[in-house]
């Protein structure tokens, strides 16, 4: 009797020490109240010590309930590329998230901004894959052979975590990244040669308001040191995971310098790649109060 006493009553301590100090995937019912109040309810309830590994599980359930909703999935999404984001959000990688095709807005259209909670804007870059050899790429300039366009674009993600709330890296991820909105503009063909692949690095990006007052100035250099950096690091960890890129999928970089709030009135945001063709192609995007 009093092993089995001490046997239920250590149990009971590992499951309560469990209960305190292990964040587990989310569970299907709490995914469905997130995807329910998407984008505008604050959530809470997401644990601040969610693993990396446990934020992943809860992504694929967001990611397969979404699917079952809206459809298509389109792309993928590479966030927490720099070491000042990493460290705002205390995640010691960058990570990825799944793009629907509803989330994409016409380029040049307008959007209302209370689409969502706590509403940004982020400067933002995208390749388009021309062909899965791209997984078995050892070089950027490899990699180049399999990217069809890069393109200016603006994501417009809604931070729907309720004040007070955790928000860390692994806790974005398990939200699907706070994907929301976004919009891409004309492409640029992509080039495999050195010099081109060098030139990603050095081309000069503008973000600025209807005024033509620039709000950011920032180079392809801000993303891991050049944009294909990214690539080889997304081709890498989709091969670990399993994960095969496809001909077609949009492959969003990650902020181009800052993530910025939207601000109070209608504005109209231009966003531009200069330095990789002889014509700038550009971005843009309304926000109507």
């Amino acid at each position: 009797m009093i092993k089995l006493s001490k046997i239920i009553y250590l149990t009971i301590i590992f499951f309560l020490i469990n209960s305190f100090s292990y964040a587990a995937c989310l569970s299907q019912s709490k995914i469905i109240e997130i995807i329910n109040g998407f984008p505008n309810t604050p959530i809470k309830g997401i644990a601040e010590n969610i693993s990396l590994e446990e934020a992943y599980c809860s992504q694929d359930k967001y990611v397969n309930t979404l699917k079952s909703i809206n459809g298509k999935i389109i792309g993928y999404k590479v966030g927490f590329t720099g070491p000042s984001t990493q460290e705002r959000f205390k995640i010691k990688t960058p990570a990825t998230a799944v793009l629907f095709e509803h989330m994409f807005v016409k380029n040049g259209s307008s959007i209302n901004k209370d689409f969502g909670h706590r509403t940004l804007i982020e400067p933002d870059l995208m390749m388009i894959v021309k062909n899965s050899k791209i997984m078995n790429a050892k070089s950027p300039l490899e990699a180049s052979k399999y990217i069809s366009s890069i393109h200016p674009y603006i994501e417009l993600p809604a931070l729907q975590i309720a004040k007070g709330e955790p928000i860390t890296g692994a806790v974005i991820v398990a939200i699907n990244m706070v994907a929301t909105k976004m919009v891409m503009g004309p492409g640029v063909l992509m080039q495999s040669t050195p010099e081109f692949i060098k030139s990603l690095a050095q081309m000069e990006t503008v973000f600025e308001d209807e005024n033509g007052v620039v709000i950011q100035n920032s180079p392809g250099s801000t993303l891991m040191g050049n944009p294909m950096n990214v690539i080889m690091w997304l081709i890498e960890e989709f091969n670990n995971r399993g994960i095969i890129l496809k001909a077609g999928d949009r492959l969003s970089l990650g902020s181009v310098g800052k993530l910025f709030p939207l601000k109070e009135g209608n504005k109209t945001y231009t966003y531009t790649l200069k330095g990789i063709s002889k014509i700038p192609v550009k971005t843009q995007i309304t926000i109507n109060e």
